[in-house]
C-alpha cells in the first residue's frame, strides 16, 4: 500500500472511530514512517529499504521485508507467502494495542498483507514475474513484488499477475484492508462505533475509484474532517518520537521473529 492508505486512510478511520487527533496522528505517522525509515540507526534498526537492488540482501529480507512488509501467511503448502489478513499479521497487531506507535507499525504490516498477498519477503523463484533474461538485465531481485514495482500497491490500479494470468483489481483489496484496519482501530480505542461500516464503505468505494493519487488523499482528508499533510506531521514527529518509533520497531521485530 502507499501513503494514501498507510497515512491518510488510517488517520481518517481513526477519527471516525473516535480516537483523539493526537493519537490518530501518532498511529498514522508510525504506519507510514515504517516505509520511510530506510537507513539503520546505531542499533541497526530499519523498517524499509528504498533501493530495490538491496532487496536481494538476505539480511534485508530477514530483518526488514519479512517482518514489516511481507508477514508470512496461512498457506500451509507455501508458508512464507503472504495471505490477506493472516493470523500472524493479526497477532502482531494484537500484541501492539497498548502503544499507538507500535500499533501503527503493526497496522502497516497488516495492511500490506492485502496488497502483497501471493508474494514473499525472500528472494525466490515463486516471486518471479518475468523471464530470467529480464531479471539479469535489469538487476532487480525477485524478492517481494520488486519486479512488479508499485503495481500491487496502487489503490486504483487493475493489473494482471504474470505468474498466473490472474486479473487483480486493487480497489477490492483496498476496501478489505480498510475494513480490517477499522476493526482494529475500534479495538484499540475500546469504544462503540461512531459510524456504521456500510456508510464508510460506500464513501471509500467512490474514493478508491479516483485515478488521481492526490485526489484520493484530498477526499480522505475530507472524510477525516481535517486537511492533514504527512510531511507536516513527519516534520513535527521525527525529532520528538523517532526514538520511540525505533524502540517500538525493535519490539515488533522481536515479536515477529517469535511468531516465525
Amino acid at each position: 500500500m502507499q501513503k494514501d492508505i498507510h497515512f491518510n486512510l488510517t488517520y481518517a478511520l481513526a477519527r471516525k472511530v473516535g480516537i483523539s487527533a493526537g493519537d490518530a496522528e501518532k498511529i498514522a505517522w508510525a504506519d507510514q514512517y515504517t516505509d520511510d525509515l530506510t537507513k539503520a540507526d546505531l542499533h541497526g534498526i530499519q523498517t524499509q529499504s528504498a533501493v530495490l537492488g538491496n532487496w536481494g540482501d538476505r539480511q534485508i529480507q530477514l530483518s526488514v521485508l519479512v517482518p514489516f512488509h511481507f508477514v508470512p501467511g496461512d498457506d500451509t503448502e507455501r508458508p512464507w507467502f503472504v495471505t490477506a489478513n493472516s493470523s500472524r499479521a493479526r497477532a502482531l497487531v494484537e500484541a501492539s494495542l497498548s502503544d499507538p506507535i507500535r500499533f501503527g507499525i503493526a497496522l502497516h504490516g497488516l495492511q500490506d498483507t492485502f496488497s502483497h498477498q501471493g508474494f514473499t519477503g525472500w528472494e525466490e523463484k515463486g516471486n518471479a514475474c518475468f523471464p530470467w533474461w529480464y531479471i539479469i538485465e535489469s538487476g532487480v531481485p525477485n524478492a517481494g513484488h520488486a519486479e512488479m514495482k508499485a503495481a500491487p500497491d496502487m489503490v486504483n490500479l487493475v493489473w494482471t499477475d504474470p505468474r498466473n494470468g490472474k486479473r487483480i483489481d486493487n480497489k477490492g483489496r483496498a476496501l478489505k484492508c480498510a475494513r480490517a484496519t477499522y476493526g482494529y482501530l475500534i479495538k484499540f480505542h475500546g469504544s462503540y462505533q461512531r459510524e456504521k461500516w456500510p456508510n464508510i464503505a460506500k464513501e471509500l468505494k467512490q474514493i478508491f475509484k479516483l485515478i488521481s493519487y492526490d485526489g484520493r488523499k484530498e477526499r480522505l482528508c475530507e472524510m477525516a474532517g481535517r486537511k492533514i499533510r504527512y510531511k507536516n506531521v513527519r516534520k513535527r514527529f521525527k525529532g520528538k518520537y523517532k526514538k520511540d518509533f525505533i524502540e517500538a520497531a525493535r519490539e515488533h521485530l522481536a515479536k515477529a521473529m517469535e511468531l516465525l
